[in-house]
């Protein structure tokens, strides 16, 4: 009998001191992925805490993005980038861009849109952006998520989708049109591959080098989903039209 009520009591002692156990289990990880199983739940306590504490100690931030992204929590996660992105503001472009597109696909496209065009400008606890309930550090002057925030930060509702527009220019045979539509589109969302197979469809077959050429330089300074398309797409051009060299 004794035995047994010491072995309750130890069991209760553990479940009473998980937070405490799972907080060194957290601050002893040097690592950035965090592989606690049950104990997720108190490791995002405890990380929400550091960051909340310390927003500009980015390994916290970095494992709460990680761990978000293991439990597949898309609106966790949006709200875990957006702190990191306000503890950055415009500082650490690159951490910011391969943190955002490494959690992409678990993301809403609209708030991983959101956080793209803040990308240069950076954000601020007091940025007007869509609202996260998972935020620890914005300070609450948060936009309606049914608005899309532009690059120039101006903010409109949604449009016709510019793949759904630049078809119907081609049903009529404006192919100009549509092209002058997917580039602009392919400029403002690089990261949609449907749009860059559109235009690129559209390059081939009208044998347009400059402006494949064009805006692959473009596209170079921002992100291409499929490279080897582009090239491809350019060395088939200019084999066609003879110009080898270009």
């Amino acid at each position: 009998m004794h035995l047994t009520e010491t072995h309750k009591q130890s069991e209760a002692q553990h479940c009473n001191h998980g937070k405490p156990e799972v907080m060194f289990m957290v601050s002893n990880n040097s690592g950035l992925i965090l592989d606690l199983g049950e104990y997720s739940d108190k490791a995002i306590e405890v990380l929400e805490h550091k960051v909340t504490r310390n927003p500009l100690y980015l390994h916290s931030h970095v494992q709460r993005i990680y761990l978000y992204r293991q439990i597949k929590n898309g609106d966790a996660l949006y709200g875990a980038l957006l702190d990191l992105f306000i503890a950055l503001n415009t500082k650490g472009f690159e951490i910011r861009q391969r943190l955002l597109f490494e959690s992409k696909r678990y993301l809403d496209p609209h708030h991983f849109n959101v956080l793209y065009n803040q990308l240069s400008d950076g954000v601020s606890a007091s940025s007007v952006l869509p609202l996260s309930q998972y935020s620890r550090l914005s300070k609450g002057l948060i936009g309606t998520i049914n608005l899309l925030v532009t690059s120039n930060h101006q903010t409109t509702h949604a449009s016709r989708d510019p793949q759904q527009e630049a078809h119907e220019y081609l049903e009529y045979g404006e192919v100009d049109e549509a092209r002058k539509v997917l580039e602009a589109a392919v400029l403002k969302e690089p990261w949609r591959k449907e749009l860059h197979i559109d235009l690129l469809e559209i390059y081939k077959a009208a044998r347009d080098a400059d402006n494949c050429d064009a805006m692959y330089r473009r596209l170079s300074e921002k992100f291409i989903p499929d490279h080897h398309a582009w090239v491809q797409t350019a060395e088939h051009i200019h084999q066609a039209t003879g110009d080898i060299d270009g």
